[in-house]
C-alpha cells in the first residue's frame, strides 16, 4: 500500500511539474519584428532614403561635371599635342593628371560621405524604432520580442508585430516631443 501511495504521489508531482511550465507558457507572449523592413517602410525611413537619394543625385551631377571637364581637357590635349611646345605639352599633361586625381578623390569623398550619412540616419532611426518596440512590448504585455534578422529561423506570421510597430512609430513621428519628431 505504501508503494502505491508513493507512486501516486510521485505521479502527481511529475504531473504538477509538467503543468507548471505549460501554465507559464500560456502567459508568455512572444512577438517578432523586422527592424529593417520597419526602417524602410516607416515615414522617417522613407524620408531619410529620399534625402540620401537627393544627395546622391547631387554628388553624381558634380562628379559628372568633373568627368566632362576632364574629358574635354583630354581631347584638347590629344588634338593640340603636336602643336604645343614640349614645355606647354608637359604642363597640360600635368594639369590633366591633377584633375584626374581630383576626380578620384571627389568620387571617394562622395562615397564616404554618403555612407557615413546613411549610417548615421539609419542608426538613429533604428535606435528610435527599438525604443518604440520596447514601449509597445511593455504596454501590450509581451514577454519577448525577437528581431527577425537576428537569428530567428522561423516564426509564425501571427507573431510578426512589424506593421503595428510601423504604425506606432509613424504616429510618434508626427507628434511634437516624440522621439522621432519631424524636423
Amino acid at each position: 500500500m505504501e508503494g502505491k501511495s508513493r507512486r501516486w504521489l510521485g505521479g502527481v508531482l511529475v504531473l504538477a511539474f509538467l503543468l507548471v511550465p505549460l501554465a507559464a507558457r500560456a502567459e508568455l507572449k512572444v512577438g517578432v519584428v523586422d527592424l529593417q523592413r520597419a526602417l524602410n517602410q516607416s515615414e522617417r525611413g522613407k524620408k531619410a532614403k529620399a534625402e540620401l537619394r537627393a544627395e546622391f543625385e547631387k554628388k553624381t551631377k558634380e562628379i559628372a561635371a568633373k568627368k566632362a571637364e576632364l574629358e574635354a581637357l583630354r581631347r584638347e590635349l590629344q588634338k593640340k599635342a603636336s602643336l604645343l611646345s614640349p614645355k606647354a605639352k608637359k604642363a597640360k599633361e600635368e594639369e590633366y593628371r591633377s584633375k584626374l586625381r581630383e576626380l578620384k578623390f571627389a568620387i571617394e569623398d562622395a562615397k564616404t560621405e554618403l555612407a557615413t550619412k546613411e549610417n548615421e540616419m539609419s542608426s538613429q532611426i533604428l535606435k528610435d524604432l527599438v525604443k518604440t518596440v520596447r514601449e509597445k512590448a511593455k504596454r501590450e504585455g509581451y514577454s519577448l520580442v525577437l528581431e527577425v534578422n537576428g537569428g530567428v529561423i522561423y516564426s509564425a506570421p501571427s507573431l510578426d508585430i512589424t506593421n503595428s510597430v510601423i504604425r506606432v512609430f509613424n504616429a510618434s513621428y508626427g507628434k511634437s516631443g516624440g522621439t522621432g519628431k519631424k524636423k
